[in-house]
């Protein structure tokens, strides 16, 4: 791309909380106060924390809403925000208990309360429960169906909440050494219990938090405009600048939210790039250009295929899946679909990574056509098998999944086709109906720790719907948990993978290398996202 300039940041984690420091915020009336704007493709399903489970979603609330604790800048461990302070009280890391601060409002005026913190972990399960009872009820129409669990899954060690003055404890029903990390997500969001109803999703243009920012007007797919909380306070620095965000989405056979999001950026309409353009964009930067800022790192967001491991199901059978592990064509993806801005990918735990290793190369890479074809014919399978590969936004998203039915075709042992979804349909039936064969998506971390990369993708939490589950693998995953200095688990967390990836329930395809870009004005890029999943709009400010 000439002109202006193009790049696109990969949001690997969507747990946007705090950063360090804080001060009394006045507002001015100058220059300044124009709202930044930051354009995404990572647009929000629902704004109610209860509801969220996905990356645009996370990216959003997690501005609008405080947990007890939280990440800042430059640390991986999680601090206090809405707490005073939280620790385990026990040696079997089974009781959390938090002291909340006693200084904390909603954004209508509200105190916050411990009974409020217990009402939104207790909401969020509630939920879930409410959405598994309807999923099994065959009474209710598919169309009416609740299908909104939300990170319940996250919660799974939770098995009460109790609260003791300014204190809320946190009962868990194993060891789990994660638990903070959990709380300090998006699924330790404090929702105000007077203005969110039980068992119902709240109303996306009225949301009610205690975060940094307040939700002044919002747009689904559209539009979020943000404006600095006066009353917030916590472990960040309070917010200097209005915050416009611009979502960017596919409507039908028009332009991929990249390319729109390129447009945008080459036509000057927005001050920071925060979402993903197509890899040609990305691939052709212009770092010497003194007008725009830039920051490059490694990042978590990665890209997989899982699959429906139903037992009545193509995927169901372990062959099947082996054989797209060992088909794929990882280097050719990210050279040549990618555009080299991502790497291949042989582990579902990212490289950076405690645990990371390469077990899909290892067990696959050299195996040839032949050889997969002997196991789904010794498997009992017809050839060739026959799926749908689902997928919906992503950078060169049609490109990819096309390159990858492609190269499965060429093997004569599969007949694939690919069909789009726009998100606001893919995820629903990803996790409703479960009605896809196989699917592309973008994982972002829950938290940063090897856990999150276990526990939902081949473990118990089931966090993108596979179905999958194997005793082994959960018994060996158990205890982890109860392993405070998560460096002494590494091995574990290989000897995990190693099994995982014969199984093959979901297969890593690349990583991403997270850039964020700017124009030279704007200060604070550098701290908009980090491994920790967290996206800081608030330190965002014009300079």
């Amino acid at each position: 791309m000439k002109g202006r300039g193009a790049i696109g940041i990969g949001l690997a984690m969507v747990l946007v909380m705090a950063g360090a420091g804080g001060w009394v915020y006045y507002q001015t009336l100058d220059e300044n106060d124009e709202p930044i704007s930051v354009g995404t493709t990572m647009a929000p399903t629902v704004l109610d924390p209860a509801g969220a489970y996905d990356i645009g979603s996370w990216a959003l609330t997690s501005n609008l809403f405080q947990s007890l604790l939280t990440f800042v800048p430059g640390k991986e461990q999680p601090v206090p925000d809405a707490a005073e302070s939280c620790d385990f009280t026990d040696e079997e890391l089974t009781v959390f208990r938090c002291t909340l601060r006693d200084d904390l409002r909603f954004s209508n005026g509200n105190a916050m309360t411990p009974d409020d913190v217990k009402f939104s972990y207790e909401r969020i399960i509630g939920m879930a429960a409410r959405a598994q009872r309807e999923a099994e009820d065959d009474t209710i129409p598919e169309e009416e169906k609740f299908a909104f669990a939300g990170p319940a899954g996250l919660l799974g060690s939770l098995a009460a909440v109790r609260t003791d003055g300014q204190d809320v404890i946190f009962e868990l029903n194993q060891s789990d050494a994660t638990f903070p990390f959990i709380v300090a997500g998006a699924a330790g969001a404090i929702v105000d219990r007077q203005s969110y109803q039980e068992l119902d999703l709240h109303a996306d243009d009225s949301v009610v938090g205690s975060g940094p920012f307040v939700l002044d007007r919002y747009v689904a797919d559209d539009v979020a405009e943000l404006s600095p909380n006066p009353n917030y306070s916590g472990a960040a620095d309070p917010a200097e600048n209005a915050i416009t965000v611009r979502y960017f989405v596919q409507q039908g056979d028009g332009p991929t939210a990249e390319e729109q999001l390129a447009e945008a950026w080459e036509n000057e309409e927005i001050d920071v790039n925060g979402g993903v353009m197509p890899p040609e964009a990305m691939a052709e930067l212009n770092r010497s250009d003194p007008d725009i800022a830039f920051a490059e790192q490694a990042g978590a967001n990665t890209r997989v295929m899982g699959f429906n491991t139903d037992e009545d199901r193509t995927f169901g059978s372990r062959a099947a899946r082996r054989a797209v592990a060992a088909l794929i064509d990882r280097e050719a993806i990210a050279r040549r679909v990618q555009q080299a801005t991502v790497q291949p990918l042989y582990s579902l735990i990212p490289a950076g990574f405690t645990g990371h290793s390469t077990p899909y190369y290892d067990l696959y890479y050299d195996m040839e056509v032949e050889d997969v074809r002997e196991e789904l014919t010794s498997a009992g399978l017809e050839l060739p098998v026959q799926f749908d590969l689902a997928y919906s936004r992503g950078a060169a998203n049609t490109a990819e999944a096309e390159f990858i039915a492609e190269t499965l075709e060429e093997s004569g042992l599969f007949e694939v086709t690919t069909t789009y979804y726009d998100w606001s349909e893919f995820v629903p039936t990803l996790f409703g109906e479960r009605a896809f064969d196989a699917y592309l998506l973008s994982f972002a971390a829950d938290f940063p720790d090897p856990a999150t990369f276990t526990d939902n993708l081949i473990g118990p939490v089931d966090g993108i719907a596979t179905g999958f589950s194997d005793d082994e693998i959960n018994a060996l995953i158990e205890p982890t948990r109860a392993v405070m200095d998560r460096g002494r688990v590494a091995p574990d967390f290989e000897h995990i993978h190693q099994l995982a990836a014969e199984e093959a329930p979901v297969i890593p395809i690349w990583q991403e290398t997270r850039v964020t870009i700017s124009t030279s004005d704007i200060a604070g890029i550098q701290q908009l996202a980090s491994n920790s999943g967290v996206w800081r709009l608030w330190e965002l400010h014009r300079i």
